[in-house]
């Protein structure tokens, strides 16, 4: 498996670039349906086992892809939701406040 990395180092390249561009849309465009960013990344997934010749294995790669892209998006969705909650304390504590 070791010897797969060092091999495959580019597989490693394309996870760093899926979690940062998948974190990214997320954050920058939340309306944004994050369905079709995951269907991109298990296409591209897919591409990717293609390109190595390595047809066999695509279901693995494609996981990956996917299990690699959630993590982000739900790490933003999250940091979203956090963020609405402080703004509607913040505005609870205002009227609070002014009384």
């Amino acid at each position: 498996m070791g010897f797969y990395f060092l091999l495959y180092w580019h597989l490693l390249i394309m996870i760093m670039l899926l979690m940062l561009f998948s974190g990214v849309i997320t954050l920058l465009y939340p309306q944004f349906s994050s369905t079709i960013v995951l269907i991109v990344s298990g296409l591209i997934g897919f591409v990717y086992s293609i390109l190595i010749e390595i047809k066999d294995s695509s279901f693995l790669f494609i996981s990956i892809n996917l299990i690699v892209t959630v993590i982000p998006i739900l790490l933003m969705r999250y940091l979203l939701f956090l963020k609405r909650k402080a703004e509607e304390m913040e505005r609870g504590f205002e009227g609070v406040s002014k009384e």
